[in-house]
């Protein structure tokens, strides 16, 4: 259920919205500084790679609970975690770009260029203190500085994470059908933004999964994985080709977009499991 074999908290559907948003967090929260350690002191991928993944996760869930927060504490926490995410971000395309290239292509120039690239990333998270943000994040939630005070905010928290989370899907899927059914005929950039959406409504019905334990998510989510990964593959080519400087769309790319578009439109044209309670 959950990404790059994470685990999900578990809940109820009469949990709090707030009950449920604690436990979220702080699993992501977790995450995040297990990965910015893997990051800031070994050279392997997934250290940039997964802790991008945390904090996009955790930028979701601050997105979807966001009628439970102070929308300054809110913006604060999100822009912050923006950041970290932007600078690793530099990394984890030099190391993709890396990884595609043939044995005799990787110049020990290229090589050390990247490894200069993760030092000064190293630096640049260091000097803003960005090691400590989960820390800070979770001692906000823990203070009510988070939580938003107010009469909306406090109903929101107090209600039902299972019709607090039937709504926010809800109103997930739907920015993922404005898209279209047509991804061949999406610019690159709106592409991208539609990869996006999808890793928003991804992560989203992950954090309730527990809610569906038996039910039609199950059936949906191995088609969901298969989906994104051929999303998350057309970033890392067309990036790898812009990076590379060529001009023309591979066979890969061309047979991974036509994969990824038969399954967006079978897939869309499906009821959600959580429409059927």
């Amino acid at each position: 259920m959950p990404s790059d074999d994470e685990t999900s908290p578990v809940f109820t559907p009469m949990v709090t919205a707030e009950a449920a948003l604690r436990m979220i967090l702080d699993e992501i929260c977790r995450d995040i500084d297990m990965y910015l350690a893997q990051f800031m002191e070994s050279d392997e991928e997934s250290g940039a790679h997964k802790t991008r993944v945390a904090l996009r996760r955790l930028t979701t869930a601050l997105d979807s609970f966001a009628p439970l927060l102070r929308r300054k504490a809110r913006k604060v926490a999100r822009d912050e975690a923006k950041t970290i995410f932007r600078q690793l971000g530099h990394v984890r395309d030099a190391d993709v770009f890396i990884a595609g290239l043939a044995e005799r292509a990787r110049t020990p120039a290229l090589l050390k260029e990247t490894d200069s690239l993760r030092r000064k990333t190293r630096s640049k998270i260091r000097r803003k203190k960005a090691i400590g943000f989960a820390a800070r994040l979770m001692r906000s939630l823990g203070t009510g500085e988070l939580l938003g005070r107010r009469r909306a905010a406090r109903a929101a928290q107090a209600m039902p994470v299972g019709q607090f989370a039937a709504q926010a899907l809800a109103a997930a899927w739907q920015t993922c059908q404005t898209h279209g059914a047509d991804l061949a005929h999406l610019s690159e950039d709106s592409r991208h933004e539609f990869r996006k959406d999808m890793k928003s409504f991804r992560y989203l019905a992950e954090f309730f999964a527990p809610l569906w334990p038996a039910g039609d998510w199950e059936q949906f989510r191995e088609r969901l994985q298969d989906l994104q990964d051929d999303l998350g593959t057309l970033n890392d080519l067309a990036n790898a080709r812009r990076r590379s400087g060529e001009t023309g769309v591979g066979t890969q790319e061309l047979r991974t977009l036509l994969r990824a578009d038969t399954a967006w439109a079978e897939f869309s044209a499906q009821p959600m499991w959580w429409q059927a309670n």
